[in-house]
């Protein structure tokens, strides 16, 4: 799956129209509507938005008119094959109106130059796990996340070590009970989309 790696901002000025394209990576779909919320501008004159998120897709024009917007925008991230992003242009109105063919012109340009701005990486579904070790065991175990170089998320302290990683192969799984004499635990906590190294 292709996506972008970080949030990305880029600012273009057309005709005195000030238009902001945010595209920020998003592996849930019942994180969109807070993401939008949170990075579409209250004072804009249009907020606009186009996302593909885990086969779900949607375009919305924010008053703009009827498809001079949102599915411009959508449209170019269906041709550059990217999934789990969203798209949000904002427009601050300068004075001098565009014209049907223009917006779509605009919103198009917007989005496709923010993604050459953008890191397009790889990214695959990958379990998650929770590993947890008494502390006797605790610095191998790192020392052995860290030579395997496994994506860590957390490790959290309490009367055991909780280690939060994703795992692709659980062969990983079987080293532990080896090393730990099988007096660890663990548990699939869910999984999620990371770049693939």
């Amino acid at each position: 799956m292709k996506s972008i790696e970080n949030i990305t901002q880029y600012t273009t000025i057309i005709k005195k129209s000030e238009f902001i394209t945010t595209l920020i990576p998003c592996n849930e779909i019942e994180q969109v509507e807070s993401l939008v919320a949170k990075y579409s501008k209250s004072d804009a004159t249009h907020n606009c938005v186009a996302y593909i998120v885990n086969n779900h897709e949607k375009a919305n024009d924010d008053g703009e008119p009827s498809g001079t917007a949102g599915l411009p925008m959508l449209n170019v991230l269906q041709r550059q094959g990217l999934e789990n992003i969203i798209a949000i242009v904002t427009r601050y109105f300068g004075g001098i109106k565009l014209g049907a063919g223009g917006l779509t012109r605009a919103y198009t340009n917007s989005v496709a130059d923010a993604l050459k701005e953008a890191r397009i990486v790889e990214k695959e579904c990958v379990a998650k796990y929770r590993i947890d070790v008494d502390y006797h065991y605790s610095k191998k175990l790192s020392y052995l996340i860290q030579a395997k170089n496994l994506p860590l998320v957390d490790t959290i302290y309490d009367e055991k070590v909780h280690y939060i990683l994703f795992l692709k192969d659980t062969s990983f799984i079987d080293e532990i009970q080896e090393l730990t004499a099988n007096t660890f635990t663990y548990e699939k906590i869910g999984e999620d989309y990371i770049e693939i190294a």
